[in-house]
């Protein structure tokens, strides 16, 4: 069964890698080489496509590119409509509302007076970004955005009398700004048709956002270490390290110890494959939650694809990684057998009592066994002529005296504990061991607790085949 989990996980985590990579990786290599500076020789045609970086010194027209799904009224991206004096043409660049400050800036020095521009910071802004082809719909939306621009109107106006234009034409185009913004009105006042539009949308690499390709990425890296872990894993698997069986001239608790790793191995092998489901589990809620979180808000389906399904696989993978690092930390056998000799150390403290108990456990046999395995818990234990004693899956154990015993009582405990808004029942099964001298009114000296009636019930039924001399014990 393990061998089947690792080959599944080690499919699918490679299918989840492979398929993220062609989403975000050609991008991704892109942007990690470095954008490509666009200087004033270059041919946008050649650049096309191209992850580049251009300074913007005129933005001359500003407009909403994208408002936020089921709210008209906010803006998610901003367009901006440039003037490239180097090439005497128009390009368009798009910024996210939370970083169009730069632009917004130069864009309303650009619509003062030369004197007062004289003392703003002009230093050009500088968009990285893939360079696209504009489609028509976004020409019409940056020609609409030229004819609204103040820049452009007033060059229109003060065009539409000579003797008004030759007064005023040195408060706006005097300096070496206005030059430019008077350069770019003539272009547009002659009717010049430009053939092509290009846009950089700032941030993204072919219509992807860097941020997102982050989240592609680091989520088919984690999901091949998660493939490469279940090859190792698939590799190594089955291998037990219980060791060499002590002979038979060892300590009764080193025969006792080995003796006990059977059951304990099955137990941490169970817990294991519990918590590899409930890994499998997670990643499932975690991925369907984003997914139905981006679908439920209208994203883009290109978002969900990109942003919100790999992010669910990237929390869901790190919470199945948690899980299974804490189980594993818990189902280790040395770890259990080690607290469980720690235990019956501190049970037996005096010279020569840990050996007694280990010879009389050892000496009862699979015949005076009794074990309970539930989703959540294991209990092993026998019943010995001097001790019996029960073991959780965990190592602790109950040890109960043999020869201070006087009756077992049955006790079924139930009630409620609040759990957030809600109250969980719960009810469990006990058995309650009344050393000689203590009233059943008191608390019981010790007790073997089960999750089931018939575990119980089993139990009584062994301890009453087994008989005690004086010993009262109560089957129900």
């Amino acid at each position: 069964m393990k061998k089947v989990r690792n080959i599944v996980t080690m499919v699918c985590a490679l299918a989840a890698a492979a398929a993220l990579w062609m989403l975000a990786g050609p991008q991704f290599l892109k942007f990690r080489g470095g954008a490509v500076p666009l200087g004033p020789e270059d041919d946008p045609a050649q650049a096309q496509g191209k992850y580049v970086s251009h300074e913007v010194a005129y933005p001359v027209a500003s407009y909403v590119a994208e408002y936020y799904s089921g709210d008209p009224d906010r803006a998610k991206d901003y367009g901006y409509v440039v003037y490239d004096a180097d090439r005497k043409s128009f390009f368009c660049i798009r910024e996210s509302d939370q970083r169009d400050g730069d632009y917004a800036s130069l864009l309303y020095n650009l619509e003062l007076m030369a004197e007062l521009r004289a003392t703003k910071d002009m230093t050009p802004a500088v968009v990285e970004g893939s360079l696209e082809l504009m489609d028509q719909a976004g020409i019409e939306r940056a020609l609409a955005a030229l004819e609204e621009s103040e820049i452009v109107s007033r060059y229109y106006e003060l065009r539409g009398d000579e003797s008004y234009y030759e007064s005023y034409a040195d408060t706006y185009y005097g300096d070496e700004y206005g030059k430019v913004l008077e350069e770019m009105g003539q272009v547009l006042y002659d009717g010049a048709a430009q053939a092509e539009w290009y846009c950089i949308e700032s941030g993204s690499v072919n219509g992807l956002v860097i941020s997102d390709m982050w989240i592609c990425v680091l989520a088919a890296g984690l999901s091949v270490l998660i493939a490469l872990g279940s090859l190792v894993s698939l590799i190594a698997g089955g291998k037990s390290d219980r060791g060499a069986r002590p002979a038979d001239t060892a300590s009764a608790m080193e025969r006792f110890l080995y003796e006990q790793r059977g059951w304990v191995e099955e137990w941490c092998r169970y817990s294991l494959g519990r918590a590899s489901r409930s890994a499998y589990i997670a990643v499932a809620i975690w991925v369907v939650l984003l997914g139905a979180l981006g679908y439920f808000i209208k994203m883009p389906t290109q978002k969900i694809f990109v942003f919100y399904l790999p992010l669910g696989l990237l929390l869901g993978e790190l919470t199945a990684l948690f899980i299974l690092w804490v189980q594993k930390g818990q189902s280790k056998p040395k770890k259990i057998l080690k607290r469980m000799a720690k235990h019956i150390r501190k049970a037996f403290p005096a010279p020569g009592a840990q050996e007694e108990f280990a010879e009389d456990f050892l000496k009862a046999g699979e015949e005076w066994a009794f074990r309970e395995k539930k989703k959540d818990s294991m209990l092993y234990g026998r019943l010995g002529d001097r001790y019996w004693s029960s073991f959780w899956g965990h190592g602790v154990p109950t040890i109960v005296d043999v020869s201070k015993l006087e009756r077992v009582e049955p006790e079924t405990i139930s009630g409620s504990v609040r759990s957030g808004k809600v109250r969980v029942s719960y009810e469990s099964y006990v058995a309650n061991f009344y050393y000689q001298g203590t009233a059943l009114y008191d608390n019981a000296d010790k007790a073997f607790t089960f999750q089931t009636l018939s575990g119980r019930a089993g139990f009584l039924a062994l301890a009453v085949k087994k008989g005690v001399d004086g010993v009262k014990i109560r089957e129900s």
